[in-house]
């Protein structure tokens, strides 16, 4: 089109190199000097193009280390799903997943967990903690506490693959929902090392409970979420008219 404006050439292309897989996911697009060289304008030119882009969610920013692609990060989306389970989202998007277990043990419940699994302060759970990584590349550090009582001993086994896969073809359970929140929250020393990321940097952080059809709490979970990695994507719908909003 005659007498466009040049930065929107240049966010054209970018877009459909992105959207052609030209430039993938990960991958760092010219720098502003390439850029300025390549279409003769001034960096303000560029930097108005690339703006737009960020804005549209096709690339992020990584301070000193450059602009790159993350227009292809894995969304999870809750859908028919009553409940969140990491391997079959992923299995949704074609990615393998793989599962390092970092610690099972045998504790004791404080205040919180203790009401988040409807047990009594100091009784006894599975404590466990596991790395979820696709291709190589970590995604989610997760957390999951468990009633002892319900579930007698555990072998390390089990947290290798699937668990809710566990609970439901193993020991015959059946999910009935889950409760979760998501914010975000700037990464302990701990979490950034499992997740590289640098001390602060914000993640996406979720936890949740999972109920049984007969109302019992069997699992809280507490994941953190590589955010340049990751997206949560859901449906609202209005409630019979009324302002208020079912969760899908």
């Amino acid at each position: 089109m005659k007498n466009r404006p040049i930065y929107k050439i240049i966010e054209q292309d970018l877009r459909l190199a992105i959207l052609e897989g030209r430039l993938k996911q990960g991958d760092m697009i010219p720098s502003e000097t390439e850029l300025c060289a390549k279409y003769d304008v001034a960096r303000m030119t560029v930097r108005q193009a690339i703006n737009n882009l960020l804005v549209d969610g096709y690339i992020y920013r990584h301070k000193g280390r450059g602009t790159f692609v993350t227009f292809n990060k894995k969304e999870i989306r809750k859908q028919d799903s009553s409940f969140l389970s990491f391997t079959n989202e992923m299995k949704l998007l074609d990615s393998p997943v793989s599962t390092t277990l970092l610690n099972l043990q045998k504790t004791t419940a404080d205040e919180m967990i203790a009401k988040r699994l409807q047990i009594h302060v100091g009784d006894s759970i599975y404590y466990v903690e596991r790395l979820r990584s696709s291709n190589n590349i970590p995604l989610a550090y997760e957390r999951l506490y468990l009633p002892y009582n319900m579930y007698g001993v555990l072998e390390e086994k089990i947290f290798n693959g699937s668990f809710y896969r566990f609970v439901q073809e193993d020991l015959g359970w059946r999910i009935r929902n889950c409760e979760y929140a998501i914010e975000a929250r700037g990464v302990t020393k701990k979490v950034a090392e499992l997740l590289h990321q640098k001390e602060g940097e914000p993640a996406l952080y979720l936890n949740s409970v999972t109920y049984l059809e007969n109302g019992r709490a069997f699992v809280y979970t507490r994941y953190y979420f590589h955010g340049e990695h990751f997206r949560f994507k859901d449906n609202y719908i209005r409630k019979n008219g009324s302002n208020e909003h079912e969760f899908r």
